[in-house]
């Protein structure tokens, strides 16, 4: 499926996988990084990725072998996942390489200390993995990374091994020539590598050549909790006022986002609409920098910084929001743009990775190119300014969302459907 262009519709099934069957299927997730609670945004998608293979057939389970952070249970159950967090450096409140916002390959660059704890979490992993594959049929590996772990246990045991290619991993692979060799190397001897875009598995099979099957898989979005609302209603709940200009980013407060890009666009509109309001919702290390940057450009006052939002309340924000605004110089298949879809709030986005396949210019959304800040500008300025472009794009977001069937029930589904596909071959 292509935004712009159509495509596969995500309901069907992939060519030659069927969902049917009757065997149990026990599932093993390993993953760089995972929820910390059932309200957490880390890594969300892993765990709803998790829970919709769950929820693919009642003869499923699925464990999730996960770093741990300080604070959190060893093993737990959440929503009927089983979760085993593996310590890898005491004490826990010391253990830097898990949870960062910026992910692994950053923070081993600025992090002697991570750098110090990345063979231990790699062999407390292993560990973990090797015994819960004890009781597993499957092995699904988020990232590279973890891949490489995965089938350390598919050598020595004999369980077939699925990937997940994201966004991070892949763009640092292709970056260096050892990247692209090693990448090749694991992704190769996988059973299965799934990807989140037709744009990264096109990347795979043509410029790493890929000899595994491939298939994209498309995340989904939680469509009871984000669809459209009544925005006035949001913003009463939220507390925000009922008539001020309200520009909305959700993520991580990290360069790739190309955070400082929206706000030296928002000091352009500002002096358009002095009652204009741009929030940040999410954490990350560049928000002190973002501050200042806010400052220098005169626009403090109109820069919001929210900080981390639960889960249960990040479709008020969606609903309150006039526009929400992404632009990231890279992205997978950025999950924030589904519910914004889904929730009909207008979106601005950089015409990068996954995002072209979910948004079609002018029709989805608007898009411009990465560090455009006077195209990102007109573009909010059209969206002020033209009533009838901003009800056109909330209308057809919700319409999108479902005639493309992107939910969390047809991705379980469909990995459901590769995993017995690999099991009866």
């Amino acid at each position: 499926m292509a935004g712009a262009g159509g495509g596969r519709d995500s309901l069907e099934p992939i060519e030659g996988i069927s969902v049917g069957g009757c065997q149990p299927v026990k599932v093993c997730v390993v993953t760089t990084s995972f929820i910390r609670s059932a309200d957490d945004h880390y890594a969300r998608f892993v765990y709803e990725q998790s829970k919709s293979i769950l929820a693919a057939g009642d003869d499923v389970t699925v464990t999730v072998i996960a770093p741990h952070a300080h604070g959190l249970l060893v093993r737990e159950q959440i929503d009927g996942l089983t979760i085993r967090r593996c310590r890898y450096f005491r004490p826990t409140k010391w253990q830097r390489l898990a949870y960062q916002h910026e992910g692994w390959f950053q923070t081993l660059r600025r992090s002697w200390l991570a750098r110090i704890q990345l063979p231990l979490m790699l062999a407390a992993m292993l560990r973990a993995l090797w015994q819960a594959a004890g009781e597993a049929d499957i092995l699904h590996a988020q990232w590279t990374p973890t891949a490489a772990l995965a089938l350390i246990v598919k050598w020595g045991r004999g369980i077939p091994v699925v990937v997940s290619v994201r966004g991070a991993d892949l763009n640092a692979a292709t970056g260096s020539g050892m990247g692209r060799i090693l990448t090749r190397c694991m992704i190769d001897r996988a059973d299965y590598v799934v990807t989140v875009s037709d744009e990264f598995k096109d990347i795979l099979a043509r410029d790493l050549g890929c000899k595994a099957p491939l298939a994209a898989v498309y995340n989904g979005v939680d469509s009871a909790q984000f669809r459209p609302r009544s925005r006035l209603a949001c913003r009463a709940e939220l507390g925000l006022p009922e008539a001020a200009p309200m520009v909305l980013y959700v993520g991580g407060l990290i360069r790739r986002k190309g955070v400082d890009i929206l706000l030296r666009a928002a000091a352009d509109q500002v002096a358009q609409a002095a009652d204009l309001t741009l929030y940040l919702v999410g954490e990350g290390p560049e928000s002190r920098a973002l501050g200042r940057l806010a400052s220098e450009l005169g626009v403090a006052r109109n820069v919001r910084f929210i900080g981390a939002v639960p889960k249960s309340r990040m479709h008020l924000w969606m609903g309150a929001a006039d526009m929400l605004v992404l632009a990231s110089h890279s992205e997978g298949r950025p999950n924030v743009l589904l519910e914004a879809l889904a929730s009909s709030t207008p979106i601005i986005a950089t015409a990068v990775g996954g995002t072209r396949e979910l948004i079609a210019d002018g029709t989805d959304g608007l898009l411009f190119q990465p560090g455009d800040v006077a195209g990102l500008s007109r573009n909010m300025t059209r969206l002020r300014h033209d009533p009838d472009l901003a009800s056109r794009l909330s209308a057809n977001g919700p319409a999108k969302i479902e005639r493309l069937g992107l939910t969390w029930r047809a991705h379980g589904r469909q990995l459901l459907g590769i995993y017995r596909q690999i099991l009866g071959s």
